[in-house]
């Protein structure tokens, strides 16, 4: 039985090698995410070659999700050791390096954007700073929560207006033509506030091909990592124009009150399922697997609340890219998605589509399930040239595979983001028959299905072409 919620993996120091990569596919990873906050470009391509390597290896199609470093508001170079930040003492920051007795920042607009009396959060808020006052470039502050402070932490501002702030900086620019240059599948954007900061990435791929002489049948997908409280205000704009969600929990669980998080991870997944759009949970899903070699309970019943939740996919982060475990770590995560996705706690009602946004192929895309249901079928079989035949299906969550036939690689593996998808690459077919006896054939050999099964069909003519998705048929495996 494959699980049918996919696992979202972070690629670094601990399982950038191709064996290591080889054992964390055949775990269960899906999606390796390359986080372009860390790494060189000359390190991104050789993790990128490694990938592929693997997909060939393996079988199995590994969509490359490209993180954007985004406006990450972060401590500058501080000496190996740190430095000590006492209670009650009062510190300064500043972007000016010949400021010795400043503690450095890696940007240089903190003090545009910060007020008396507004509280810093330092390294995930382990340590909190009070602004007592803004002098030019320097922001002087009041330690409430002490603490030793390491090079490049991040700084969070919740109580501060960053409306202006432009999230799409010169080094995410550049970081995108490197990713449209490289083949990355997705793109992942930081900091999200507002639906145009998407249409900005978007008009940047668009641009990057230009330049690179890239046509491309089926765009790069953008993924809107919500960790801001502007973004989660903005939500229902941002899901129209956004291809798919990330709950960034880390940040989120800062910038608002952490109480508050789990509420919005549920409406976030609920927003993204209604739109048939993948959405993935992430942040400290398995934190204490980077140093042992079994999770918390509390961490097991994170991951399997996010399965109930009905979520495309789940991440790991400093789990797999640091950690001490990841292929453990990776099989962990399988096996409670495994557990979870047996008991009736997964199951999701049926809805009725509440909205006419895909017309007839959304009609069909939630018959298909019932039909499934009501004579026990093995499967369910589409045609998707552009993918979005199998994400309307699967946004009903089947309790039954759902195998996607496409001719395109990168709509493949963008495919392998969405709950319960398995993609396969098909020559292009001219008929309903030959899609079916082709796929057919591939699922017998791979033993996805046998004969006699009964398996759904939904597809149109012509075959696999967006928008024309009028046909769904019971086939018996001959």
């Amino acid at each position: 039985m494959k699980k049918q919620t996919k696992i979202v993996c972070t690629i670094g120091p601990s399982c950038a090698d191709v064996d290591t990569l080889e054992n964390m596919v055949r775990a269960g990873m899906n999606v390796a995410r390359l986080n372009f906050s860390h790494g060189s470009y000359e390190e991104h391509e050789i993790l990128i070659d490694n990938i592929r390597e693997v997909e060939q290896r393996t079988g199995e199609p590994i969509a490359i999700l490209q993180d954007l470093q985004g406006p990450k508001i972060r401590v500058g170079a501080l000496a190996k050791k740190g430095i000590e930040l006492r209670v009650g003492e009062e510190v300064m920051f500043s972007s000016d390096e010949h400021e010795k007795h400043a503690i450095p920042l890696g940007f240089s607009f903190l003090h545009q954007y910060v007020k008396k009396d507004e509280i810093i959060y330092l390294d995930d808020a382990k340590m909190q700073v009070k602004v007592t006052s803004v002098q030019g470039k320097h922001v002087y502050a009041r330690v409430l929560v002490g603490g030793i402070l390491l090079s490049h932490k991040g700084i969070n501002l919740p109580q501060s207006d960053l409306s202006g702030l432009e999230v799409l900086t010169e080094k995410d620019k550049k970081d995108i033509e490197f990713g449209v240059a490289h083949g990355v599948d997705m793109i992942a954007m930081s900091f999200v506030m507002r639906p145009d900061d998407i249409v900005d990435v978007r008009y940047m791929i668009k641009e990057a091909e230009q330049t690179l002489h890239i046509h491309s049948k089926h765009p790069i997908k953008i993924i809107a990592k919500i960790e801001k409280a502007e973004a989660v205000k903005r939500i229902k704009d941002i899901i129209h124009v956004t291809d798919g969600l990330m709950v960034a929990r880390g940040d989120l669980g800062i910038e608002m009150p952490a109480e508050e998080v789990p509420i919005i991870q549920k409406r976030l997944v609920e927003l993204a399922v209604e739109h048939a759009k993948p959405v993935i949970v992430a942040t400290q899903m398995l934190d204490s697997m980077q140093k042992n070699p079994h999770p918390t309970r509390a961490e097991v019943s994170d991951v399997a609340n996010a399965v109930i939740d009905h979520t495309d996919a789940v991440m790991l982060s400093n789990e797999t890219a640091s950690g001490n475990f990841p292929v453990e770590t990776v099989e962990m995560m399988t096996r409670i998605i495994l557990e979870t996705e047996k008991s009736k706690y997964d199951t999701m009602m049926w809805r009725k589509p509440q909205d006419k946004m895909y017309a007839i192929d959304d009609v069909i895309s939630s018959l298909s399930r019932i039909v499934a249901e009501d004579v026990d079928a093995r499967l369910i079989l589409a045609a998707s040239l552009s993918g979005e035949t199998g994400r309307l299906i699967s946004r009903y969550r089947p309790e039954l595979p759902i195998a996607v036939a496409t001719s395109d690689v990168r709509v493949e593996h963008q495919l392998n983001l969405s709950w319960g998808i398995h993609p396969f690459i098909l020559e292009p077919c001219s008929t309903i028959e030959e899609l079916v006896e082709r796929s057919m054939l591939k699922l017998l050999q791979e033993k996805h299905v046998k004969k006699g099964d009964k398996i759904i069909v939904v597809a149109g003519e012509p075959v696999g072409q967006a928008g024309h998705v009028n046909l769904l048929e019971v086939r018996e495996v001959g």
